[in-house]
């Protein structure tokens, strides 16, 4: 206890346990629909073919991009009415509902397949945006990297636990396999309750507000964030810099079965043991660099994570052997958490107060708008050559577009935008 309440220095604690928790209960989600059980389901049975690879960066890139075009909207929505609580809550009901309908789809169905999917992680990408907006609600200065790491390595805990218990429904392709998505969605739901239980209530509530009203004055704050943006120069160029990080990391976990089993012959048993090394790995290696990033620099972590994954993509591009594929999951275990964790403390520190949930929409827009790319040229370079060794090295550039914006972005916002008077 005396170790806990050290780490949080001060932080609620049954507060921040439970909006780390769910980070646990929505890995269950992000792992075996998006990078695990359905992409490979989606592969062979809904859209078997030579174009499935096409299809599936589709449906990807599809249901992130109408996700992040929401995510500002309702952010500045949030921030105007102060209904952050209600709508988390309500759009994480909406993910889990549709998570459970994927139950339903089955072979040759994949414009039915793929509408449950996307509005699924529509209403899941809306769920994380505010969830993240939490984090400056919970956290300081001295404690958002750990918090933020707390948040990830329980997520990866959270994933392993859920791989693990639905292991032996989805351990082949077979009549049982389709139940690990509402068993996922039964996951998803009894551990997001501590998180909606125990965090603040809204703080306040303008009552009988028209909703013409509430989109009028949403817009209108969105609109103000694309216009002013320019003068936050710092948060500007750190969005660019995540834009391509977060394309790459999309498309990698979105394809890394579909490619383990196509290019290296992987069985799903042993996609299964890949994946539970990523995530055995990343939930101390997320905690750690989330400590690391307060005692030194978020930057300097987010610069050398940047050039491991650099190497990262080059081995899993030429592996030839099963062997070398495992040692290039051991490094995304260790760097996929840290990454993500590391640039949500930092970002979360440079942007103006007050203002934290409609700068993270503006940044759900740019990384979900971002994570368009990535699946659509992994899928139609994998398409057009026959080849996905090609479509992996494709992303190679973007993190190395990454490194050297991230150069450019300041430590701290130095000067907040102040708007002149007329």
């Amino acid at each position: 206890m005396n170790f806990l309440n050290n780490f949080l220095k001060g932080a609620n604690k049954k507060e921040v346990i439970s909006w780390a928790f769910f980070d646990f209960a929505n890995s269950s989600y992000s792992t075996l629909i998006i990078s695990l059980a359905f992409p490979i389901y989606f592969k062979d049975v809904i859209a078997s073919g030579p174009a499935s690879d096409f299809y599936w960066g589709l449906v990807i890139s599809l249901s992130i991009f109408i996700g992040g075009v929401a995510s500002p909207f309702i952010g500045a929505m949030t921030d105007y009415d102060g209904k952050k609580k209600k709508r988390f809550i309500l759009f994480t009901l909406l993910s889990i509902i549709g998570t459970a309908l994927l139950y339903f789809t089955g072979k040759n169905q994949v414009i039915f397949a793929s509408f449950i999917f996307i509005l699924a992680n529509i209403f899941f990408e809306l769920a994380i945006t505010l969830y993240n907006s939490f984090l400056s609600d919970i956290s300081s200065k001295e404690t958002v990297g750990r918090i933020s790491g707390l948040g990830w390595g329980l997520g990866y805990l959270g994933g392993i636990i859920a791989m693990l218990i639905l292991y032996p429904f989805y351990k082949e392709l077979g009549p049982s396999y389709k139940l690990t998505f509402p068993l996922t969605a039964l996951f998803f739901l009894i551990f997001s309750i501590p998180s909606v239980v125990f965090i603040r209530k809204d703080k306040y509530i303008k009552k009988s507000v028209p909703l013409k009203l509430i989109l009028k004055k949403s817009s209108s704050n969105v609109l103000s964030v694309f216009r002013k943006i320019k003068h936050y120069k710092n948060i500007a160029w750190f969005l660019v810099g995540f834009y391509f990080i977060n394309d790459v990391l999309v498309t990698l976990f979105a394809f890394i079965p579909i490619y383990a089993k196509t290019t290296l012959n992987f069985t799903i048993k042993e996609i299964f043991i890949i994946f539970l090394i990523i995530q055995i790995i990343a939930l101390p290696g997320t905690i750690f660099f989330g400590w690391l990033s307060d005692r030194k620099s978020p930057k300097k972590i987010l610069l050398f994570c940047t050039l491991m994954w650099c190497f990262i993509i080059v081995i899993i591009s030429v592996a030839n052997s099963k062997s070398l594929f495992y040692i290039a999951a051991i490094l995304a275990g260790l760097f996929v958490g840290s990454i993500q964790s590391v640039a949500r403390s930092w970002f979360s520190g440079i942007i103006p107060k007050n203002r934290e949930t409609e700068f993270f929409g503006f940044s759900g827009l740019m990384s979900k708008v971002s994570a368009t790319t990535g699946p659509l040229i992994f899928g139609i370079v994998s398409s057009i050559t026959g080849n996905q060794r090609f479509a992996m090295i494709a992303l190679l550039p973007f993190f190395i577009i990454s490194f050297f914006i991230f150069l450019k972005v300041k430590e701290k916002s130095l000067v907040e935008y102040v708007p002149k008077h007329r």
